[in-house]
């Protein structure tokens, strides 16, 4: 992930509030959302520890391998190596990226213990967005997922500061509570009404200098203070899943 110094931001914008204006187009905010659920556990953080164990045999490199597949084959098992095992075993178990993006939501739920994760994927070649996977514990919290592809609209909201930082940089936001959250850093009403969370983070997924994405875990009813554990996840989510989605992109019409 290079600097922000060195990123530049391309194409145009999306908004937050443009998706949700285009899912009640289509019949309603519910009609909208897939909505899936299960019974919700407490709110306890895991013991995450890392993978020691080497690179599985499809990740190990033969001897005539490209150069260049090589150094990423190596980058990738070293953040595979830094990920929670149920988090790793989906990314190295899932060559399709739609598989494991629909995999990974509700491992994220369950390792972060949060009540909903979402995949936001931007297409900056053919200027589109769209919330493309999704998770939530219970039913009454819709998931956020998009059926359709919407046209990236061509100005930024600027009255939404998340969706200004993502498209500026990809430093991940750590909210513990949308209600306490510094004057500026968010849109109170936006969060409230929309997203109805009370805590999130917010992480912008770059590759190779260009926006594509935000991975959203989110906390509903009650603050969430985020463990240096959590944030080390994300972290590493970030730096692997830029590629995965360049890969999703270039698989689809």
């Amino acid at each position: 992930m290079k600097t922000t110094q060195n990123m530049t931001v391309k194409h145009s914008y999306w908004s937050r509030r443009k998706t949700l204006r285009t899912l009640s187009l289509w019949g309603g905010l519910t009609g909208g959302l897939l909505a899936t659920g299960c019974m919700r556990s407490p709110l306890m953080k895991p013991r995450m520890k890392p993978r020691t164990q080497g690179a599985s045999p499809r990740e190990t490199p033969s001897p005539d391998a490209d150069p260049l597949q090589t150094n990423e084959l190596a980058a990738a098992a070293v953040s595979f190596s830094n990920l929670p095992d149920p988090v790793a075993a989906v990314l190295q178990n899932d060559a399709d990226p739609n598989a494991a993006f629909t995999a990974l939501m509700p491992t994220i739920v369950e390792t972060l213990q949060c009540d909903r994760c979402f995949l936001f994927i931007r297409d900056p070649q053919r200027q589109r967005t769209r919330i493309t996977d999704g998770y939530s514990r219970e039913a009454r919290w819709p998931t956020m997922v998009q059926t359709g592809w919407s046209r990236e609209p061509s100005n930024l909201n600027s009255k939404d500061p998340l969706t200004l930082s993502a498209y500026q940089s990809p430093e991940a936001k750590f909210i513990d509570d949308i209600e306490t959250a510094p004057p500026g850093s968010l849109d109170i009403q936006l969060e409230r009404s929309v997203f109805g969370h009370r805590a999130l983070i917010h992480a912008p997924i770059y590759n190779d200098g260009e926006f594509y994405g935000i991975l959203e875990p989110c906390v509903f009813d009650v603050p969430r203070p985020w463990a240096d554990s959590d944030r080390d996840l994300i972290q590493n989510l970030q730096r692997v899943l830029g590629s995965w989605i360049v890969r999703y992109l270039q698989a689809i019409p």
